[in-house]
Order: structure tokens, then C-alpha cells, then sequence
């Protein structure tokens, strides 16, 4: 029996009561979505940061949005090391920052908040990882592994931690702090000394390892040089991998044929690719292959009173039994061919006993289609849904039994073919060092018609993208933000691969179908706002009339008053700043300063302590294959702590140390004030106040001197908030001036109208470099991405 749903008013209050839940339920957990284009995601210790950034989704109104908090946190301490702001105007915000040259190689990510508080909690965050190759070293060395995993007469296992110099010397008595456990579950706590030859030995209580508090974590101190580091711990008695089973629509029933997805993976999270048997009691009955990113499926007609679980082939696995979660006497199954619908999307209904359900096709905030059904025992019925009335992305069909509550659900990828399609193309493959790029771009949407769309467009060597840590619009709006954690695909581009998305859509998204247990409470979430705000108080009493302040931006001056009790609030577009490093100036407007005290918070510290607060795992992109003869892919008695590796840049790129003044002023050998093709060159030299150089466009500048001024007592210093910032473009008929940029272009704001040509030049680098466009369009998101060849002349 074919059923085609439409879109029809709720015909009773029970309904009309699970539709408002299911709204309320929306209200409540919606965030604002924001996304940044970073130009590429592997910097050096001294590079430029170029970025575009896109409001997707708001929950207020868009001009209450102003500012971009960027912050840039050091994974192996979760320390901030930059913190800077940026303005965001009509939901898009433009930037550039600088990476300081002290900071050591390592894992990083950027982490993007807009100005928007809900219930006093950061709104719309975004991630981005980063890795830095450095040429700063650090003095401090360090290896922890597992001594003895297990001691039968203390009960302990012990950690060795051995320290080095860089020139591989023993470092005693170095200050070692140290704490075992996770987020706020601490297991132990210690404080000691690196021995002669520069080792600690940890006890751990091997008994009481378990893995929601076996990171150990370590901070080294010797002299001015710390380092940290982060290591688990093994927990006794547990096997090596893990297996996860999530049956299709959520629950195994009786009699019933479900499909079965499963993941596996090893204690670091790690995808493995592994082979598995299938039991009925002590008796096989089918075999398992995960694939590549460690998922996969089995179908399974459970029967009553029998047990069924799965063992891997390996050496330690044999006794290792992986349960199926049991099945349910009486129940509904739900099966769809595949979770990747156009124009409709068609599923297949089984009871083993007659009932009556609710369907309801949703996005866990409005109700699109619903009907009811009444289903035979053991009996097939067959549903097509015709998705007009359904927008394009995940989507949700949940069934309700005849007291509404929810039964079983299945996600599903509605209006695939809708996707937004970009059109690149460069009037060659390969080119020669110092060449013109000439690009063509066109943007289409449904049946290929043009669309208006705003882009941010990068070329940069391809060896600085990592495929593990890249992310693209496309994939972040319909899937990352929804799913978070996305098993890694090699290839890049999740968006693209249908037979990867129906792997994840089943195991993925099984955990949504907890919606609602309870009633959503009707509350509206109270917004706030990060900004500037402060108290001024005369000879610590509060204030009978208003102050006046003033503030100074460079050029930019404005004037404020206090309210009667000297309480202020500072307007984003007084702290607006042309260039990065100019202070803004905070003044009283009185000669009697010494009588006033001025108190003012800092929003991005009030951030970077809920940053710092926040649990960070950074994405396991590794795949292994499990080995059926030899289970231990790693003993735990040989793991050790992976160290970064820094190799020659192949391309000679200059990454030396630069010299400048304590604003950050240098001038390149070629004369140019503060030339961005050399802020990492060893030949640079500090300017001198009036003397005149090239600005590097062809004009002459004469130095005004370092500004940076001593604090007045009437003047407090402010971070101001960065203005966008043109990309350099170099002059490549000037042969004396190497130019060697990674990233070649970067236009953060590009207007595409049809097909729409762009032109560039090469640099002196060499090899393969990638062309990657991401924006949004008057129809949804797009992305796009081509790679060049660049060879010397």
C-alpha cells in the first residue's frame, strides 16, 4: 500500500501539543550558526591569517550582532595565546591577523564567537583547527609511556615521564605538576621533581582508571620554559576497541527484520577497519566487515529468549563478547532504502502487533507533514512522503504510538539534488612562477538556474591544507553542526559521497531520537551582549550626576556620559580601528581625574575563561585496519606520547625571525615600511622615526615614530575593534622582491552574478596549489575548489 503524505492542519489537541513541543523544542536549543573561511589551516609561527566569516543563522535581530571574537588557543593547555576582535556588519565579518613568532610549533585551533550571549552562555561558536610549524624550539623535550601496567601487590600502574633538553640532555629537577581525570571527575593530584637523569615515575590506581578519567596530564617547568602534555592512561580489563551498535529507528523488536549500523573504533578514536562475527547464542550466523571509517550495517530478525552479540576476529578478541542491545516483545520497525531523498522519501513500516500511530516529518523545530496510520500485525506498509512542503537538509520521521509518544525515527537528507553547484574554471592547469590566473566562476541552484551569491575566494600551496582539519560551508550547515563529530573521509568532501552519508545518517544520528521525554518549559532565553561596560565612582562612593567620557580610536573620537550613578556602557563603534595596533583611549572628561576611580571589565577576559572551561577533543582522523591474527596494534606497554615533527619546507620558504620596533614596525631590506612579503625576514631592520620609506605601492611614507604611549592616570587602554583589511598584492615585475606568500589570493568578498571572471598571479613558490571558494547565496551555501599546478619558469 503506497501512502503520499501532505502537508494538513493538526486534527486533535494531542497533536496540536506535540507540535508545540516540538517548536518549543527548537526555540529552546537554537544557536546562532556561524562559519569562517580561513585561507588555509597549517601556518608557521610568523605568518598571516586571512578569514571571511558568514552568519548562516540568527536568533535575534541580525544588527544586533556587531563584533567577532577571535581567539587562538594552544591545544596542549588550552592556554589563550591571541585574543582579537573584528567587525561584523550585515551578518559578514572580514579580517587578517598576524601569528606572533614566539609561539612554538604545535595543535591550535581558532575559536570564533559572536558578540551574542543566551542565558549569559556564549551563542554561535565555531571551531577551527589549526596546526603551526615553527622554527622556535622548544628547550623542553619530553616522552611519557606506560612502565608497568599493572602491579598485583600495590594495585598501581606507573607512568615514566623522561625529560630532555633540546640537545637531548637530561634535565633534573625540573617542577612537575601533575593531575589524572577529565573535565571535573580528578582521580589524583601530584607535585614532584625530574630526577638526575630527568625522570618521574607516576603511580596511578590501576583499579579505579576508567575512561571518563584516565587523561593524565602533566606541567613542566624549568627556569622560564614550561611545556605540557596530555596522556591516557590504560584501563584494565577492557578490550582494546569498541563496538557500538545502533539499530535503524532505534530498537530491536521481535520477530521483526531490522538493519543494524555499528562503529568501531580503538581507545583513541581511532576508525578501524575490522572483520566480526555475528552470534545466535554460541552459533554464527553472519559476518561483519567495517569499512574504511570504521562503520557499517547487518540486517538481524531477532527471536525471544535468544542472546546476540558480536566478537571481532583477532588474537585478544576471542573472549571479548559485544552485545546487541535487547530487543523489545512488541514494537515498530522502520526501514528506508536509503536516508538520501530529492522529491520524496519512501520508508517501510512493520508491527508485530496491531496498533495505531502518528507520523510526523519534522526538523526538531517545526512540524511539516503528519497522518496516522493503522498498521496490521506483521504486516508491511509502505509510505512515500512528498517533500514539498520540507526544506532542504536533515529532516526527521518520527512515529507515535496511539498516545503519542515517540516509538521509532529516522533522519533523512531531504531535496539532495538541490545542492548549490559552483562552476570553476581557470584557463589553464599549469602555471609558471609569476604568472596571471584567469578564473571563472559561475553559481547554480536548482535546474542549474544562476544564482546571486557572495564569496570569499584563497589560493594557497596545497601542502598547507590538511584534509583532516579543512572544513567547507557545505558540509558544516547541512551535517557538522547538527551530527558534531563526522567520521573522517579521506577524500575530503563529505557532501559529495552518498554511500558515506547513509553510514552516517544511521549511526549518526540515533541519539536525536530522545526527543521530547519532557515537556519543553516555555521560557524565553534572555540575550546579552560581550561589550565594554564600567562604574566610575568619586572617592569610592557612587556618583550623584553623570561623568562625561570621551574616546579615542585613531581618528575616530566620540563622546559618552555615564548615568547618574556612573554606570557605562561603551557603543561598539567607538572602539573601531583602521589598523590593528592602534589603542583606544579611554578618558574622563574633567580636570579632577585624581578624585574619580574608573572600574571597566574586559569582555574577552569574561570569554577565554568559558573557552578555557570548555571540553576540546581534537578530531581523530586516523583509520587503522585491525590485524585478525595479531590484535595489539599497540601495547600498552610501548605507547608513547606523539611528538610534533618539523620538517624543511621543500618550497625554501624563509620562516627566520624578524626585527622590529615594540610596535611591531620593521622595514624590509627593500626599503618598504612593514612589507607583508617580509615579515619573516632576517634581513629586516627596526625604522627609524623621520626617515622616509617606499610603502610598498609605489608611494613614499615618512616614520612618525613608535606611538605606544605611557598610561595616563585619566586614560585606560582598550582593545579596539579591526576594520577589514586589503590583501597584499605584490609587484611581480619587481625581480629584486622574492615573493613568497603560501597563500597567493585572497579576496574575502567577491559578488558572483552569473559567470564571473578573476585574475591573480603566482608567486615564486612551486607545486600544486588549491583554489577553494565558500560563500552564501540568495538560495543556501556554496563551495567549490580547484587545484593548480605552479612550475619554475
Amino acid at each position: 500500500m503506497m501512502l503520499l503524505l501532505v502537508k494538513a492542519k493538526a486534527q486533535d489537541v494531542k497533536l496540536d501539543s506535540v507540535a508545540l513541543n516540538i517548536n518549543q523544542y527548537g526555540l529552546k536549543t537554537a544557536q546562532s550558526n556561524l562559519f569562517v573561511h580561513f585561507d588555509k589551516n597549517i601556518y608557521t609561527n610568523n605568518d598571516q591569517v586571512w578569514f571571511s566569516g558568514y552568519l548562516l543563522k540568527t536568533i535575534t535581530n541580525l544588527d544586533q550582532y556587531h563584533t567577532l571574537y577571535l581567539s587562538l588557543i594552544n591545544n596542549s593547555d588550552s592556554s589563550v595565546v591571541i585574543q582579537d576582535k573584528f567587525l561584523i556588519e550585515k551578518g559578514f565579518v572580514f579580517g587578517a591577523l598576524s601569528l606572533p613568532d614566539s609561539l612554538p610549533g604545535g595543535s591550535y585551533r581558532f575559536v570564533a564567537n559572536t558578540n551574542i550571549k543566551k542565558d549569559n552562555q556564549p551563542d554561535g561558536e565555531f571551531l577551527q583547527p589549526i596546526t603551526i610549524k615553527s622554527t622556535t624550539v622548544n628547550p623542553l623535550t619530553t616522552n611519557i609511556s606506560i612502565f608497568k601496567a599493572y602491579d598485583e601487590q600495590s594495585k598501581n600502574g606507573t607512568a615514566l615521564l623522561k625529560i630532555l633538553s633540546s640537545d637531548n640532555r637530561f634535565v633534573e629537577n625540573a617542577e612537575i605538576k601533575y593531575q589524572i581525570g577529565k573535565d571535573k571527575q580528578t582521580l589524583l593530584t601530584g607535585s614532584a621533581k625530574s630526577s638526575i637523569i630527568g625522570e618521574l615515575m607516576i603511580n596511578f590506581p590501576a583499579d579505579k582508571i576508567t575512561a571518563d578519567n584516565n587523561q593524565l596530564n602533566i606541567s613542566i617547568k624549568k627556569g622560564k620554559d614550561i611545556r605540557h602534555i596530555k596522556f591516557n592512561l590504560p584501563v584494565r580489563n577492557r578490550s582494546n576497541y569498541q563496538i557500538q551498535f545502533y539499530p535503524e529507528g532505534g530498537y530491536l523488536v521481535d520477530h521483526l527484520t531490522s538493519k543494524v549500523g555499528y562503529e568501531i573504533k580503538d581507545l583513541e578514536g581511532t576508525a578501524i577497519k575490522a572483520t566480526g562475527v555475528l552470534y545466535e547464542n554460541d552459533m554464527v550466523i553472519d559476518t561483519l566487515r567495517s569499512n574504511s571509517t570504521g562503520l557499517g550495517s547487518f540486517s538481524i530478525c531477532p527471536k525471544p529468549s535468544k542472546k546476540y552479540y558480536v566478537k571481532l576476529l583477532g588474537r585478544e578478541q576471542k573472549s571479548i563478547s559485544n552485545d546487541l542491545p535487547a530487543a523489545l516483545k512488541y514494537g515498530t520497525v522502520l526501514t528506508a532504502g536509503t536516508a538520501i531523498a530529492e522529491n520524496d522519501f519512501r520508508l517501510h513500516l512493520e508491527a508485530n502487533n496491531n496498533q495505531k500511530v502518528h507520523v510526523l516529518v519534522h526538523n526538531f523545530a517545526d512540524v511539516f507533514l503528519h497522518t496516522n496510520l493503522i498498521l496490521a500485525a506483521n504486516k508491511t506498509q509502505n509510505i512515500r512522503f512528498k517533500l514539498d512542503s520540507v526544506p532542504i537538509g536533515l529532516n526527521a520521521v518520527t512515529i507515535l504510538d496511539s498516545n503519542y509518544r515517540p516509538m521509532t525515527e529516522r533522519i533523512f537528507f531531504a531535496h539532495y539534488d538541490q545542492l548549490n553547484q559552483t562552476d570553476l574554471y581557470t584557463d589553464k592547469n599549469e602555471y609558471s612562477t609569476r604568472d596571471q590566473v584567469n578564473l571563472k566562476l559561475n553559481i547554480t541552484g536548482k535546474n542549474k538556474a544562476p544564482l546571486t551569491a557572495l564569496i570569499s575566494v584563497s589560493c594557497t600551496q596545497a601542502n598547507r591544507i590538511s584534509v583532516a582539519n579543512n572544513q567547507n560551508i557545505i558540509d558544516y550547515f547541512y551535517l557538522q553542526q547538527h551530527l558534531k563529530s563526522l567520521p573522517n573521509r579521506p577524500m575530503g568532501l563529505k557532501y559529495v559521497d552518498q554511500d558515506y552519508l547513509n553510514d552516517v545518517l544511521l549511526v549518526k544520528t540515533w541519539s536525536r531520537y530522545k526527543w521530547p521525554a519532557a515537556e519543553v518549559l516555555n521560557r524565553k532565553a534572555a540575550l546579552s551582549s560581550f561589550e565594554y561596560h564600567g562604574k566610575i565612582t568619586r572617592r569610592k562612593k557612587p556618583l550623584v550626576s553623570p561623568v562625561g567620557l570621551t574616546t579615542i580610536a585613531g581618528e575616530n573620537l566620540n563622546f559618552l556620559d555615564t548615568d547618574s550613578t556612573g554606570r557605562f556602557n561603551i557603543p561598539y563603534d567607538h572602539l573601531l580601528i583602521k589598523e590593528p595596533k592602534i589603542p583606544v583611549w579611554l578618558g574622563m572628561v574633567t580636570d579632577k581625574s585624581d578624585l574619580y576611580s574608573l572600574d571597566i571589565n574586559n569582555p574577552q577576559e569574561e570569554l577565554a575563561k568559558y573557552i578555557v572551561q570548555q571540553h576540546f577533543e581534537l578530531p581523530n582522523t586516523r583509520a587503522e585496519v585491525m590485524n585478525s591474527g595479531t590484535q595489539s596494534i599497540t601495547s600498552a606497554a610501548g605507547i608513547k606520547l606523539k611528538e610534533v615533527v618539523i620538517t624543511k619546507n621543500n618550497q625554501n620558504t624563509d620562516y627566520a625571525k624578524r626585527t622590529y620596533n615594540k610596535c611591531g614596525d620593521y622595514v624590509c631590506r627593500y626599503n618598504i615600511l612593514n612589507c607583508p612579503n617580509h615579515i619573516a625576514d632576517a634581513g629586516n631592520s627596526s625604522p627609524v622615526t623621520g626617515k622616509t620609506y617606499s610603502d610598498g605601492k609605489g608611494s613614499k611614507i615618512t616614520y612618525q615614530g613608535c606611538l605606544e604611549a605611557e598610561r595616563k592616570p585619566n586614560i585606560t587602554i582598550l582593545k579596539g575593534i579591526n576594520l577589514p583589511k586589503e590583501f597584499y598584492i605584490s609587484d611581480i615585475t619587481n625581480k629584486n622582491e622574492p615573493i613568497n606568500f603560501s597563500t597567493v589570493y585572497w579576496n574575502y568578498q567577491v559578488m558572483i552574478n552569473g559567470e564571473t571572471p578573476i585574475s591573480f598571479n603566482t608567486g615564486d613558490l612551486t607545486g600544486p596549489f588549491k583554489i577553494i571558494v565558500q560563500g552564501v547565496t540568495d538560495g543556501g551555501v556554496v563551495y567549490g575548489e580547484k587545484e593548480i599546478m605552479v612550475r619554475s619558469k
